[in-house]
């Protein structure tokens, strides 16, 4: 509860209109150190972030006490007052404890977009109205991925690949959101009587590469990064959220994990999928990919470009492998 001087902080581009106010406020924390002052007194100085900004906040010795600090990066409220230090706001903190996932009404609203380069904007914004847009319970299974310290802020500057398609910082985001309304589309064409199943298909096409954090990276390839598919990666990473979706739904957890069970099924061994979101999903991460290569009117009618190459059928048989290996050797 707040108190009659205290009030709701607002995000952090706003605290500057906030000097001298205290209240309440919901910010992820990114970093916390041990910092001695001038006097000699140790404090722990937190970097506070949203979507608008950051701020520095600082916890002196007599508040300490009142300070849970969770695993980083982790959305927190605190009860903080705000003061201005060369003409920029900073937080002084007198609690600090971690938020639960029902107390936060939008993730997107605390991850930094700021930290994104320019082109990735518009990707964020795009997973910023998709959360917005789904019902009870998906939302809530979104929030939990976006807020889990493992998934979170390396979702936003992951590579789409080390040297195929979407291979630049943020590229996983661009490319994991670029399709979403076709793919809400797609789903209405070919299930039109299944509500859920136009939501479903948008997440399994936003998640369906997850694991690439672990398997590109930022902005070299993790250790140990092709030991394990990425494809199984994902499946990994999501665990514990569908598990979370699944006391909420059984149903929606069971489609979601179809999907994600197809997408780790070898190419040259899939079938068509029992679920059609499966298929969407899948066809969507290729035409995603295929951006990478310039195959316009213009490219086909090159001097030089070949006229006829290996039918399907011969596709099929000796492509399998080919493109297992390109998909790998891609992240």
């Amino acid at each position: 509860m707040l108190s009659h001087d205290e009030e709701r902080l607002p995000p952090t581009a706003k605290l500057v209109d906030h000097a001298e106010s205290s209240g309440r406020g919901l910010y992820l924390l990114t970093e916390c150190v041990e910092k001695e002052g001038e006097t000699g007194r140790l404090r722990l100085q937190l970097t506070l972030e949203d979507a608008t900004g950051r701020v520095r906040g600082f916890v002196w010795p007599e508040c300490r006490a009142a300070v849970t600090l969770p695993i980083l990066p982790a959305p927190v409220s605190i009860v903080a007052k705000v003061q201005l230090f060369d003409g920029a706001p900073q937080v002084r903190v007198r609690q600090l404890m971690p938020a639960v996932t029902s107390d936060v009404s939008c993730a997107a609203a605390l991850l930094p977009r700021h930290r994104c380069a320019e082109a990735v904007l518009p990707a964020f914004d795009r997973l910023a109205r998709l959360e917005g847009s789904l019902p009870a319970p998906l939302d809530g299974f979104l929030r939990r991925i976006l807020l889990d310290p493992i998934v979170g802020l390396p979702f936003l500057k992951c590579r789409g690949s080390v040297q195929h398609h979407h291979a630049y910082v943020g590229g996983l985001l661009v490319h994991s959101t670029e399709l979403l309304d076709l793919a809400a589309e797609a789903a209405r064409f070919l299930v039109p009587d299944d509500a859920w199943s136009p939501h479903l298909a948008q997440l399994g096409y936003l998640l369906h590469d997850l694991g690439k954090l672990r398997s590109v990276g930022e902005l070299r390839r993790p250790l140990y990064g092709l030991v394990v598919r990425h494809e199984l990666a994902t499946i990994e990473l999501l665990a514990p959220h569908l598990r979370w979706l699944e006391l909420q739904d059984p149903r929606l957890a069971t489609g979601l994990r179809a999907v994600f069970d197809y997408l780790a099924t070898p190419f040259s061994a899939r079938k068509i999928p029992r679920y059609a979101v499966a298929e969407v999903v899948a066809t969507l991460d290729q035409w995603s990919a295929a951006s990478h290569h310039r195959r316009d009117l213009a490219h086909l009618l090159e001097p030089g470009f070949p006229r006829v190459g290996p039918s399907t059928a011969a596709r099929n048989r000796i492509g399998g492998r080919v493109h297992v290996m390109e998909t790998r050797h891609a992240g």
